[in-house]
């Protein structure tokens, strides 16, 4: 059966001359796990959005062609019709969400439907046999980590039991064991016989298990009926291989960790200074006796698995939240800049955003930093206007221009394409001339071309730190196959 289909289908947003889809045909069996792939802009959200319901209805433009969901015109089904008929999943499950218990959310959709709590109740126990939701169930949103978000957001969808599922960018706040997780999800969607579209960047978890690839590039679409028929192809598919060996490590390329550059650089016998030193640092039960201390001109990468004390660890940092026990120091606070940069942009235009907090930086000095990251043309616009990519570069302008001793980046390549995730690279490098760089990161190819230094934490502890180069690249895939393991142990 087929449960998509599209003939020479075209959309083109409103306020834009080029269309976002051009001539687009292919055909998704019932059962199939399909992978969207493409760099950013090429068209991947537009397609997601038309399948999942949102082109018609949210979203404005002009549409031409056909897509058919279940052998019926999309066009003619009313929105909640379409939601019965497909499940979704967003790179952000919170911008999912409507209540703020987890239990409940699973439930919202039947509500709006006006299902009887019995028929609520028999939903909830069927999503039990098929996820495993029973640590999530009745807890506080706000408390889950991104693992459980996006568990929860699946199980959500799955409520009214939908056919097709649609995954945006679902391993972009993941780490290594939750990718594998997904894994293991989508491969029991497609033993219930459901229809699993994933969009995503990064696909290693994906290895061995696509029936079909669909790639866009500017708007055109090729279909690939077979995974090995995409591996094949002149597309770069090194995220198929997450421990791609001829990956470039940092120093190979830099300069040695005792070099610091820019300004950070030393005269002959000179150490690099410390910019932070956390000494016996504990919080509630997520630290434990942390001991570290960053140095000036380092790109130090923090890496473990979701719930490992990451997040906290940097909140100590910044100040906004105090040890329980233990002591931190730090030259100046830290800026941080956050995974979702819409909580922490407040000017009325970009140019503005970069006075918040420093109303002494010159005309020139804007200039400058908006030039060399591609944003003078947008110094007018309002920063929500701004694409995901945008915004970020916009945070990372400010914290060039911050008055700072370190930089803290949370994952600074969430969602981007393997063209982008290199820019940032360029970026990081940039910020560490004159500062020291923290990132937190998922990311296995940006850890391998950006970092001078790898932070291991788990279960609250740094178990292993040490410089990073091409010699010891065997020392981060085992980090990265330990937290596989624990999740496997978990499992």
């Amino acid at each position: 059966m087929v449960a998509i289909s599209t003939d020479r289908y075209t959309f083109r947003y409103d306020n834009k001359k080029t269309a976002a889809l051009t001539d687009c045909s292919f055909k998704i069996m019932a059962g199939e796990i399909v992978l969207v792939a493409g760099d950013s802009g090429s068209g991947k959200s537009t397609l997601m959005k038309s399948i999942n319901g949102l082109i018609g209805e949210t979203v404005e433009g002009h549409l031409d062609g056909k897509l058919h969901i279940n052998n019926r015109d999309m066009t003619d089904l009313p929105i909640y019709e379409k939601s019965r008929e497909i499940g979704s999943v967003f790179q952000n499950p919170r911008s999912q969400f409507f209540t703020l218990n987890s239990t409940s959310e699973m439930v919202f959709a039947m509500e709006n439907y006006g299902f009887s709590k019995g028929d609520m109740d028999d939903s909830l126990k069927r999503i039990g046999r098929e996820l495993p939701i029973g640590d999530i169930m009745d807890r506080e949103i706000l408390t889950l980590s991104s693992g459980e978000r996006q568990l929860l957001a699946l199980a959500s969808a799955m409520v009214l039991n939908p056919g097709i599922l649609v995954f945006d960018e679902p391993s972009a706040n993941l780490d290594y064991s939750n990718a594998m997780k997904l894994k293991k999800i989508i491969l029991k969607l497609k033993a219930m016989g459901k229809t699993v579209i994933v969009a995503d960047h990064r696909f290693f978890y994906l290895n061995g298990i696509l029936d079909k690839v669909l790639l866009l590039e500017k708007g055109a679409l090729t279909c690939f009926h077979r995974e090995a028929d995409f591996k094949g192809s002149d597309y770069d598919t090194r995220s198929f291989n997450l421990f791609n060996m001829d990956l470039p490590c940092r120093r190979e390329r830099c300069r040695k960790l005792a070099e610091p550059r820019g300004s950070n650089a030393l005269k002959e016998g000179e150490q690099p200074e410390d910019v932070a030193v956390l000494s016996g640092v504990g919080k509630w039960n997520v630290l434990n006796d942390v001991n570290l201390a960053l140095k000036s001109g380092e790109i130090a990468v923090l890496v473990g698995a979701n719930g490992a004390g990451k997040t906290t660890l940097a909140r100590i940092l910044t100040g906004s939240l105090k040890p329980d026990r233990g002591t931190v120091s730090t030259r100046r606070l830290p800026f941080y800049v956050m995974q979702d940069s819409d909580f922490q942009l407040f000017g009325t235009s970009v140019e503005s955003e970069l006075s918040i907090g420093n109303k002494t930086i010159q005309p020139s000095e804007k200039e400058k930093i908006l030039k060399r990251l591609n944003l003078w043309e947008y110094r007018h616009a309002h920063p929500f206007d701004l694409s995901g990519g945008e915004k970020q570069r916009l945070q990372i302008a400010v914290a060039a221009l911050s008055k700072t001793d370190l930089i803290i980046l949370d994952e600074p390549t969430s969602g981007l394409d393997l063209k982008s995730m290199g820019r940032v690279v360029g970026e990081v490098e940039a910020l560490a001339e004159e500062k020291a760089v923290l990132i937190i990161s998922h990311d296995y190819e940006f850890i391998r071309r950006v970092a001078d230094r790898i932070i291991y934490l788990k279960e609250g502890r740094v178990i292993n730190d040490f410089a990073f180069d091409e010699k010891n690249i065997e020392s981060l895939n085992n980090i990265f196959i330990d937290m596989e393991e624990e999740n496997e142990q978990e499992s």
